[in-house]
């Protein structure tokens, strides 16, 4: 028979261990019910103070996972905003950042919000750090370094480190069989947009919703305007060597068979030769790539 004292010890266990419980689920509470409390833009504001994540597992005790799918709800509906602000998307990566301290193992908050920050939000370093933080938590995610590459290859143009990356993710399970010759041809033809090509189809592929589909599209078009000025230019050396002169028209490249046709402009507009000094523009472009030219 159990003796007052031992019967007092496991009573106040148990009444300690239901304090506990009923904190954790109140923590948990309170993070879903600040969307009732308060006006949209205390609740955008609200996902800039969340408490560090070293913090917050402690107060959540045994619900961490239940607390960082609320958090990545609460993220997800800034991320989803078309019209976001910068703010707002520096809201959404401290948010992600806090839920993957409660579950670092949530490969898919590193992955969505990762890409939209290099892709949409022109947050490439925010971007870098979230998914490198995946990989030390999921180091056999290959789409992880994959993403890093892209950041490092089409937002910051530094192609060695974009093809440590590559070759990373190249050598985890499950990588496309495609990926190792990519991430070779990638090193030593940095400055060719048809590798480029590749590339940004290869990673369209990867892209899940409509709107990073829509975003990468954008980018396979401006590096398919740079390639046909790159070809229109180079007829237009030709020519001018052939016959000592520069042409009078893009239509003279298609007359004397320096190219078939003149091809039609990606991104709606149309491309514009001057005969000054034979330099070619899209008008759908706006300006000419230095994304893909060598540093």
């Amino acid at each position: 028979m159990r003796s007052e004292a031992t019967t007092r010890t496991v009573g106040g266990w148990v009444v300690t261990c239901g304090l506990l419980l009923a904190l954790g689920g109140a923590a948990v509470g309170m993070l879903a019910v600040v969307d009732r409390q308060h006006p949209p833009t205390a609740r955008a504001e609200a996902l800039l103070y969340l408490p560090r994540g070293e913090y917050l597992r402690v107060a959540v005790l045994g619900y961490r996972q239940i607390a960082a799918d609320l958090i990545w709800i609460k993220a997800v509906q800034h991320f989803g905003k078309r019209e976001q602000t910068t703010e707002g998307y520096l809201w959404a990566y401290h948010a992600v950042d806090v839920l993957t301290d409660l579950d670092p193992k949530f490969s898919y908050a590193y992955l969505t919000g990762g890409t939209i920050l290099g892709v949409w939000a022109n947050l490439v370093q925010e971007s870098i750090t979230l998914l490198t933080k995946g990989m030390r938590h999921n180091p056999d995610v290959w789409q992880l370094p994959f993403f890093v590459g892209y950041d490092y290859f089409y937002e910051l143009r530094d192609y060695a480190s974009a093809a440590i990356y590559f070759r990373i993710a190249a050598g985890l399970p499950g990588a496309p069989e495609y990926l190792p010759r990519l991430a070779a041809r990638m090193t030593a033809e940095a400055g060719d947009p048809e590798a480029a090509l590749e590339f940004l189809e290869r990673l369209y592929e990867q892209m899940k919703d409509d709107r990073s589909r829509a975003a990468i599209e954008k980018r396979i078009k401006e590096i398919m305007a740079e390639r046909d000025i790159r070809i229109l230019e180079k007829a237009v050396r030709e020519y001018q060597s052939r016959f000592n002169k520069l042409p009078g028209a893009l239509g003279d490249l298609v007359v004397t068979g320096l190219i078939r046709e003149i091809p039609k402009e990606p991104l709606g507009g149309e491309y514009r030769y001057d005969r000054a000094d034979g330099s070619v523009i899209s008008t759908g472009l706006g300006g000419r790539l230095k994304v893909y030219r060598s540093n």
